[in-house]
């Protein structure tokens, strides 16, 4: 085979991969970019949430503070 076919089969393989990437990720972050804004909401507060008590050893009531951020955001 021609270093041409290696190069031109090397090249078609990263972007196969490539692509494998975009649509996992698009799939992922697909049902976050479609949700209604209450649900949008939800989640931003909810990784904040999640982000602000990281460096927790054991985070305590978060079950509790989602669960307030849900009522907050529905009522």
């Amino acid at each position: 085979m021609e270093r041409g076919c290696y190069y031109k089969d090397y090249l078609l393989r990263i972007q196969k991969r490539q692509m494998t990437k975009e649509t996992s990720i698009n799939s992922v972050q697909e049902p976050i970019i479609n949700a209604p804004p209450e649900v949008r909401q939800i989640l931003e507060r909810v990784l904040q949430l999640e982000k602000d008590k990281l460096y927790m050893r054991s985070p305590r009531n978060i079950n509790e503070d989602i669960l307030k951020i849900i009522k907050e955001v529905v009522q």
